[in-house]
């Protein structure tokens, strides 16, 4: 649902190619750009030294700034030898972990992943991305959805009136989105889970110290927040770096006895962060792994 593309420095490096095009990306657009190479926003601040007046650059400058973390991600790809063509590298790397597209400003070579600029604006298929979609009560698309988002994050919030760790319908997606964190090798990375106060408070912590203890990854660590009834209505997956709401939720219907599909919708930023906003700062009613002072 969310596509990741490598963008050539050089192909941005004017304030007129740069102001048109990179305005067709963000997470409710449908489309990111891979930090490739790391340094890639120095990179095109270069590119742009060759190519640009003082007061262009200077807008480059200021506009890459304020959407560093809005558009530009980065998982942690490596950069390659900076002595090789930048198309060669992105190739080499595509080739351990494939964007979706790659965009040039200029064709050197033939490649089924590489459009040029002037070919994006036609929106061909390669490019094509929408912020929407029905999908399929999976574990696997219920998660597939946020997966790019996820692959970046630190914060992770899972917000379900009704999330109940222990029942299979959710603790199938939250046990694909922990395997997904462990086999990608990552540390460090919180979870949260927010539901409301509805229920004895015995009873609640029960739907997850029977579950959570057993599916934990190392390294991972996992939270429930509680809230009042009154407040919590929607459905929302929420990165620190983008989200996506759920109308339906995140339990999936693999048992067959509710709907088939849901409609997943990435947030737009200032979307996003109201409902990040929201679902912040609150205290934890259960943390996992269990504090060795905590019974």
């Amino acid at each position: 649902m969310l596509k990741e593309f490598a963008l050539e420095p050089e192909a941005i490096a004017t304030w007129a190619s740069f102001k048109d095009f990179i305005d067709k990306f963000g997470v409710s657009k449908g489309r990111v750009i891979a930090a490739f190479p790391r340094k890639w926003r120095q990179a095109v601040l270069r590119a742009a030294q060759a190519k640009a007046r003082d007061v262009e650059r200077a807008r480059i400058e200021e506009k890459l700034r304020r959407l560093e973390g809005l558009v530009l991600f980065d998982r942690g790809r490596p950069s390659g030898d900076g002595a090789v063509p930048w198309l060669d590298r992105a190739l080499v790397e595509h080739g351990r972990l494939p964007f979706d597209g790659i965009i040039v400003q200029a064709r050197q070579k033939p490649h089924s992943v590489v459009l040029t600029t002037d070919e994006v604006d036609d929106d061909p298929p390669l490019f094509h991305a929408i912020g929407q979609k029905h999908i399929q009560r999976t574990a696997e698309e219920i998660v597939g959805c946020v997966a790019l988002l996820v692959s970046c994050a630190q914060t992770i919030k899972l917000v379900d009136p009704h999330f109940r760790a222990n029942e299979p319908r959710w603790k199938r997606p939250l046990l694909r989105l922990l395997n997904m964190l462990r086999d990608q090798g990552r540390m460090g990375v919180s979870i949260e889970i927010h539901r409301v106060d509805d229920r004895p408070h015995a009873n609640i912590r029960s739907y997850f110290d029977s579950t959570i203890p057993g599916i934990l990854p190392p390294g991972i660590a996992l939270s429930v927040c509680l809230h009042p009834e009154r407040d919590m209505h929607n459905r929302f997956i929420l990165t620190d770096r983008g989200g996506a709401s759920y109308q339906t939720g995140l339990d999936d219907n693999e048992e067959g006895k509710s709907s088939d599909e849901d409609m997943v919708v990435l947030l737009e930023h200032q979307t996003y962060k109201h409902e990040w906003d929201v679902y912040s700062g609150q205290p934890a009613f259960l943390t996992y792994p269990v504090p060795a002072s905590q019974p």
